[in-house]
């Protein structure tokens, strides 16, 4: 498949809101992936604390992008070599800032993301991400599992945008993001929106990653994103 946008949205049947918000039709060069594609997204993410990450990989790029000859869909040892260095702009807030369906209920917390990646590692980049993510955190938060409620993303050649839902168990991971906002607010809280920040890789160097133009930009996406 050579389409070049993947798109998953909270409810993928509401075409009233995407047309819209001028959402990009399906067509041969844009998929927009089913509710079904998304729970099984989600079951991937979810279990990868015990399954491992390398496992996911074996899965996951497949689920966002199926038979993609655009992209990298395998974890050869060069792809997770990149994976593992691509920045990634990450900020943190709470549902209750989004207008969200009701059947989000469950959900407490919101990471939105963007993954500035170059072609063809988007949607390897993305799947990482999702895996890392869970890895890392429950790790870092005295092992407290938390999980994914739902996602939605745009997957463009520019990049991708993404929203986040998580459950209230990622709430010493929240907690850690806003200390440390708070406590250096020059690097870790966006001074026009006042939202936690961070970059992914924690070591790299984000200084661009996390610039004003691209925290409004994903705000904006994220907006968007929400009503979808």
């Amino acid at each position: 498949m050579s389409a070049h946008s993947y798109f998953l949205f909270f409810r993928p049947l509401a075409r009233r809101a995407q047309r819209q918000l001028n959402v990009p039709e399906e067509g041969q060069d844009i998929v927009h992936s089913s509710s079904e594609v998304r729970d099984e997204i989600l079951a991937v993410v979810n279990s990868a604390w015990d399954t491992g990450i390398a496992v996911g990989m074996a899965n996951l790029p497949a689920l966002i992008a199926p038979g993609s000859t655009q992209y990298r869909l395998d974890s050869e040892l060069l792809t997770i070599r990149h994976v593992k260095q691509t920045p990634i702009l990450l900020i943190w807030m709470k549902t209750s800032q989004f207008n969200l369906h009701r059947k989000f209920k469950l959900a407490r917390f919101a990471v939105a993301f963007y993954i500035p990646s170059i072609e063809p590692y988007h949607v390897v980049d993305l799947a990482y991400f999702l895996l890392r993510f869970q890895d890392f955190f429950i790790r870092d938060c005295d092992y407290v599992r938390f999980n994914l409620v739902c996602i939605s993303y745009r997957l463009e050649i520019g990049g991708t945008f993404g929203l986040l839902l998580y459950d209230q168990n990622l709430a010493s991971a929240f907690a850690k993001a806003t200390l440390r906002a708070n406590q250096n607010p020059a690097e870790f809280k966006s001074s026009q929106y006042h939202h936690p920040v961070s970059v992914w890789p924690p070591d790299s160097d984000s200084s661009a990653v996390r610039s004003n133009a691209n925290i409004t930009e994903l705000l904006l996406k994220v907006k968007q994103l929400a009503r979808l």
